[in-house]
């Protein structure tokens, strides 16, 4: 057992544990001892995390700076906050819920019309469909797998955030790489946003600073 103070505030305890013991250990009421649970049957990893109260606030900024991205790019994207996600031949109540995800592009459009077609085929498509962006704020040893349990999931890209008392940063990575996570220099779902882009929004965001907001990704865009 590991157990860790990220530089939010948020703490973390991390097992390991061998994954045919995963099946079991699922189903145990982790909840009862952090408010997030992460799963992952291929490592045999359970990682708890209670969040702290900026950690929370930089979480829903993060949601909406992509948001706000999104739609200056003219890219539909549908927020599924921090449903959890597992493939479907994994055990039940395994898997990993990521502080913000989206479907974005075309995928955004087949959601909508999965839900005109009623909850049953909404299910079936979330089942199936992994989001193409998922954010994590944060970075902690307790949160190390998280990449590559994405990969195996079919997530396109990950962010992640980091806003510590002195240092911020923030790291995109194309996960479907060939060779594994890549680093990427600029994001591949929401074209021609950078980290930096994304920082000195995600403090606006914050603030719920929307007018601002819109301004500086737009003149950032536009110029990159």
């Amino acid at each position: 057992m590991e157990r860790t103070v990220g530089s939010m505030g948020s703490e973390f305890t991390r097992f390991r544990f061998a994954p045919e013991e995963i099946p079991v250990l699922a189903g145990l009421d982790w909840s009862r001892l952090a408010r997030r649970v992460f799963i992952d049957p291929a490592s045999g990893v359970i990682a708890l995390m209670s969040p702290s109260s900026k950690h929370e606030r930089y979480a829903w900024g993060a949601g909406l700076t992509a948001i706000a991205i999104g739609e200056r790019l003219g890219i539909r994207a549908i927020a599924l906050g921090a449903t959890r996600w597992r493939r479907p031949e994994d055990p039940e109540k395994t898997g990993a819920e990521p502080d913000a995800c989206f479907y974005l592009g075309p995928a955004a459009e087949q959601w909508v019309e999965a839900r005109r077609q009623g909850e049953a085929v909404l299910e079936a498509y979330e089942d199936r469909t992994p989001p193409d962006l998922v954010i994590e704020v944060e970075r902690s040893r307790g949160d190390a797998d998280k990449p590559s349990f994405y990969r195996r999931l079919g997530v396109r890209e990950m962010w992640r955030l980091d806003i510590g008392r002195r240092t911020a940063e923030a790291t995109m990575l194309d996960l479907l790489a060939p060779s594994g996570p890549h680093e990427l220099e600029t994001s591949v779902v929401l074209p021609r946003a950078r980290p930096g882009l994304v920082l000195e929004a995600l403090e606006l965001a914050v603030d719920n600073r929307r007018r601002e907001l819109d301004a500086l990704i737009a003149s950032q865009l536009s110029a990159g």
